[in-house]
């Protein structure tokens, strides 16, 4: 990543590298990245100090009587496209700002990490927020989506799913035994490695990547970074990966369930809290060597889930991931080593600068933004509430969740199942996000909104399932 401090050093830099465009990233509601982009002919001092201006009800956070917003660049967070090189674009992340005050616009995405980070340090709970990303995706060779009168179907292709049509068994994987497979049956291996080295040009830093489950199914695992970084490295790293796998003619898709009877894609995260330089979910004597500060985070999370999830799995399709098997968490409990559940304490993690815990449920369809400061939230109001899990009737749950009787899952409490309930619940309870003003409560109703609209427009559909099952009643 690059950094500036000034606009003479942006113009010294655009001298010396030859820069001939310069495109500004904002984001919308539901985590897309937008771009305006310019020559660098008009690039001026005034870009920076006023902004540029925009249509903001178009980016989903602003009513369209009100809808004139402006950008301004983000000199912390600049790079140079790693794809196009030839091209010599220089890329900035953008700040949206108010036009009738000139203050940071309170429903700016970016803005409301910063928020959060602030009510944690007010409280004194702790001074920095460490968070690990996993990205789990698809790499499809074509997806054809049909929606008319006479036709509601989609399909894909994949050189690795089994059973082609034309009968052609070439290295394919079976269902759902892709989870760390090798070359020649890999058949993404030099993609991802290319998206890899991409990200690594950019100083985003990778941890490793492996094959997944499904058939065609990849993760990326990157290394622990500052959360109000990981938000924009999210989403900046899922636009890489896309514009790659075009490139090569592939269809990267961060869908949660596209492959039916296959593993889905998670978003995965770990995080940890740090005071003074120092991991305070960390103790010796404590469950799991966690400190009472992190069970009482956690609890708040999971005392949360019911509301959180309508952030952290914000489509439809997210509920056809969050069902038993899988290792997909559709129960909110916490243990050690247990990926049926919500939060996993990573049984590995044997030094205490790292220890943490990782929440399963979220998908890569979030807004992270929206996501890790609402995870945040929750967790501020578990320590604030001295919530303990065990008393909270979260666990801890060793046992393999997908194996028990549907008498004992009814007992233990349960993740949504569907995203209406799931936006039903939001609209409950929202104290613990509108505190201070971190999520404004008319971001969180349009958040509703869109989001129901979605749920209307897909209920007028008929299910390719509904008609073979019910067709000859």
């Amino acid at each position: 990543m690059l950094t500036f401090t000034n606009y003479k050093e942006i113009v010294e830099f655009i001298e010396k590298n030859d820069i001939g465009t310069i495109s500004f990233y904002v984001i919308d509601i539901e985590g897309r990245l937008r771009n305006v982009t310019i020559p660098v002919s008009y690039f001026s001092e005034k870009i920076i100090l006023d902004g540029i201006g925009f249509d903001a009800s178009n980016f989903g956070y602003a009513e369209i009587e009100k809808s004139d917003m402006i950008f301004k660049p983000d000199l912390d967070f600049a790079f140079l496209d790693p794809i196009n090189k030839e091209e010599k674009i220089l890329y900035f992340f953008c700040n949206v700002f108010s036009v009738d005050t000139g203050e940071s616009f309170s429903q700016d995405l970016r803005h409301i990490i910063t928020k959060s980070l602030r009510v944690l340090r007010e409280k004194g709970i702790a001074d920095e927020v460490k968070l690990l990303v996993e990205l789990e995706f698809n790499i499809l060779d074509e997806i054809y989506s049909m929606r008319n009168h006479r036709e509601i179907s989609y399909s894909v292709d994949s050189s690795e799913i089994a059973n082609p049509q034309d009968g052609r068994e070439m290295f394919r994987i079976a269902k759902n035994h892709g989870y760390f497979r090798s070359q020649p049956t890999d058949h993404t291996f030099y993609l991802r490695n290319e998206i890899v080295k991409t990200l690594e040009e950019l100083g985003l830093k990778i941890k490793y990547h492996h094959h997944e489950v499904a058939a065609s199914q990849c993760e990326l695992e990157f290394n622990f970074m500052p959360i109000e970084f990981a938000a924009d490295a999210t989403v900046l790293s899922k636009n890489i990966c896309q514009r790659i796998g075009k490139k090569h003619e592939k269809i990267i898709s961060f869908l949660p369930k596209i492959l039916p009877y296959e593993a889905g894609n998670g978003m995965h995260f770990h995080l940890y809290l740090l005071k003074d330089g120092k991991n305070i979910f960390d103790s010796d004597e404590g469950l799991y060597n966690l400190s009472d500060t992190s069970l009482s985070f956690l609890s708040g999370i999971l005392s949360h889930i019911s509301s959180l999830t309508a952030f952290t799995n914000p489509t439809t399709n997210s509920y056809r991931r969050l069902v038993s098997g899988l290792e997909a968490p559709s129960k909110a409990v916490f243990a050690k080593g247990n990926r049926s559940a919500a939060i996993r304490i990573p049984g590995y993690i044997k030094d205490p600068a790292k220890r943490r815990f990782e929440f399963r449920p979220a998908d890569a369809t979030c807004n992270p933004y929206l996501t890790f400061a609402a995870v945040l939230m929750a967790g501020i109001d578990g320590v604030e509430k001295n919530l303990d899990p065990r008393k909270e009737g979260f666990g801890p749950l060793e046992t393999n969740l997908y194996k028990l009787s549907r008498e004992e899952l009814d007992k233990i409490p349960s993740v949504p199942e569907s995203l209406s309930e799931a936006l039903n619940n939001l609209e409950k309870e929202n104290d613990y996000l509108t505190y201070k003003d971190v999520f404004p409560l008319q971001l969180i109703k349009k958040w509703i909104s869109t989001k129901r609209a979605d749920i209307a427009e897909m209920r007028k559909i008929p299910h390719p399932w509904e008609i073979a099952r019910y067709y000859d009643l």
